[in-house]
This record gives C-alpha cells, structure tokens and sequence, in this order.
C-alpha cells in the first residue's frame, strides 16, 4: 500500500503519478495558525507556500512613498519622466483574509506614460535568491509544497500591476499598435526571468495571471497569451519545471486554447458555482494537465454536510488522478473551521486513489 507524506501527494499528482489519496493543501495566507489547524495538519491537511527564488534591483529608477491619511502615493521617478500610483488603505479585511489595501490610481494612465513604463522594465536587473528559497523549503518538509513564481504575463503585468482594466481598454482601442510594443518590452523581461527561475531550485513554477473569460476574451487571450505562454512553459520545462498558470475565473470559451499554452496544471481552477466549466468538461478539453483545484467560496456558507457532499462530487468518477483540492481564494474567516474539517473529512472519506 502507497503512504505519502502531503508534499509526494502533490508531486505525484502533478506528474500523474501513483498516490494514496488526493492531496488537500492551502494557501499558507488562508490558513491561519492555531489549535484546530494543527490538529487539521495532523491528519493531512498540506500548506502551499510561494517562495521567491529572484530580486529585482534598479540602477536608476527611484521610488519614493508618501502617505497621507488613508492613501500612500508611490512615485516612480525615472530619467524619461514620473508614474504615480495611488492606493487607498484601512478598508476591511475580514480578519486578515483579504488585503485591507486597494489600488485606487494606476500609475499607466494614456499611451504619453508608455515610455516611461518601458524605461522601468529595461532597467530592472534580476537577482538570484535562490538559498532564500532552499530555506523555506527544506524547513517545510513533508508538510506541503514551496512553489516560485515568475509573475504575471505581459498582459496581465500590464492589467493589473500598472493600468487597471479600464485605462487598458481605452489605450488598446486607441492605440493598439503602441500597446503591443510595450508587451514585447515586458516580454523580453519574463524570458529573462524564466531563465533564471529555470535554473532555481524550485521545482513547481507558477505564472499568476488570474484568467477569467469575461475581462480577457478569446480574441486577447489567443492573440496576447497564448504565444507568451508557450515560449516560457518551453523555457522552464527544458530545465525539468512542472509548470502551472493561475486562472481562477471563468473559463468556458478559453478551454480549447489553455490546451494550447503548455501547462502541467492549472492552478486555482475554480468549478462551479464559482466558475463556468466543470472538472470532467476541464479533463476532457485538456488530457494530462493536471487540476489544482479552488473550492469555491459560496460553498463554505453552506452546511458541514453540504460541503462533504460538493467534494465528494468532485472526487467522483475517472477524476482523483492529476487532481489536487486546495483553497487559492477568500474563505470566510467565520466558515473556516467548519469548512476546511469537512473538506478533509470528504478526502479522508472519498479521496483514496486506486
């Protein structure tokens, strides 16, 4: 008989290899430290951490950071002009589950700030941290996975670190030519970047770009992520990286082209009622590639019996291999307790492989 610890049951899931049960594992940010989750830890609950394995140093970029009341104003200030960011503070948390923080200005706000946008990536240097990582790892042991990340894609860097959905919908319909120069700049900043990671010793890499059909359609999405994706899955796993995307939302009219991307698994993949496609649709459009699944968040306001009763749903049929149950998202600090004891009362009870 198989007996793994919760770290071999994630490898052996990515990989498709044989296990003992379905690995149940959370974000280290949405467990929260404390008698029952030691007790939950104990008889197989995992934690996920991401770990960074680079830093990023700049020659000639300068920031700076005022803040004043509920607002910080972060000033990037670079040879070819200034970005000013603006983020509100002291919003809810619930309990430190979500961030108490929210972007209210972005620092991209027409085309006349690309080129200082461009100046801040071409002066980014990358640094490898790579014993940070080792650390955090080797102290974790057995008890889950350590992951690194790469960031986000060109076009979801651009969304959602530096335009915010809006300002990019009115740039690309002005400008579209201008706004794909700077994806090639970003680009050729990630390639760097996947070279590096590539030689880390992380052995699960993560691109975070949060897909969801409705704010990226299939037209961007084949067009500004897939070909990106491709080159850097083929970066990463010329160098033995199991390698995933984080896409959480809705995915239905994306399903044909994730297959295309070159992923090993799909990180946060939420079924529904949170998400539109279901995990035998997902298995059937995408073979192989392994699900790391996000239970979604309304299913925690529903009774301990309900929730055993949706995850014994999901570990029905041909579905255990190449899956693994997680939390990527806001679980409701009040639900927490019960939902997270009776997801591992459904693994315990449904999940055995084999």
């Amino acid at each position: 008989m198989i007996v793994l610890d919760v770290r071999e049951r994630v490898f052996a899931a990515l990989e498709w290899r044989d296990l003992d049960y379905v690995p149940w594992i959370v974000k280290s940010g949405h467990l929260p430290r404390g008698e029952w989750e030691r007790l939950l830890r104990n008889r197989g609950l995992g934690v996920s951490i991401s770990g960074s394995v680079f830093r990023v140093v700049f020659r000639d970029v300068v920031f700076s950071r005022i803040v004043k009341g509920d607002y910080i104003y972060n000033i990037c200030e670079t040879p070819v002009g200034n970005l000013r960011e603006v983020t509100r503070t002291g919003l809810p948390s619930e309990g430190g589950e979500r961030s108490d923080k929210w972007v209210v200005e972005h620092m991209v706000k027409s085309v006349d700030d690309f080129k200082v946008l461009e100046y801040l990536f071409e002066d980014m240097i990358f640094e490898p941290c790579f014993r940070d990582f080792e650390m955090v790892d080797e102290a974790l042991g057995g008890d889950g996975v350590a992951y690194a990340g790469v960031g986000y894609s060109p076009l979801m860097e651009l969304i959602v670190r530096y335009m915010g959905f809006r300002n990019f919908a009115r740039v690309f319909k002005r400008d579209p030519g201008r706004l794909e120069d700077v994806l090639e700049v970003i680009h050729e900043k990630k390639l760097e970047v996947c070279r590096l990671v590539a030689e880390s010793p992380a052995r699960i890499v993560l691109i975070g770009d949060n897909i969801d059909e409705v704010l990226v359609d299939h037209r961007l999405f084949r067009k500004y992520c897939v070909p990106f994706y491709q080159e850097y899955t083929d970066v990463l796993r010329s160098r033995g990286k199991i390698v995933g995307s984080h896409m959480d939302g809705r995915l239905r009219s994306l399903r044909e082209l994730i297959a295309e991307a070159g992923f090993d698994f799909i990180h946060g993949f939420t079924p529904p009622p949170g998400g539109n496609l279901g995990l035998g649709e997902a298995r059937e459009s995408w073979g192989r590639t392994a699900l790391w699944v996000n239970i979604p968040e309304v299913v925690f306001y529903e009774d301990a019996s309900s929730i055993v009763g949706y995850v014994r749903g999901l570990l029905g049929g041909d579905c255990k291999r190449g899956l693994i149950l997680g939390i990527t998202e806001t679980v409701p600090p009040s639900e927490r307790v019960k939902g997270y004891t009776a997801v591992l009362e459904a693994v315990l009870s449904y999940g055995k492989v084999g």
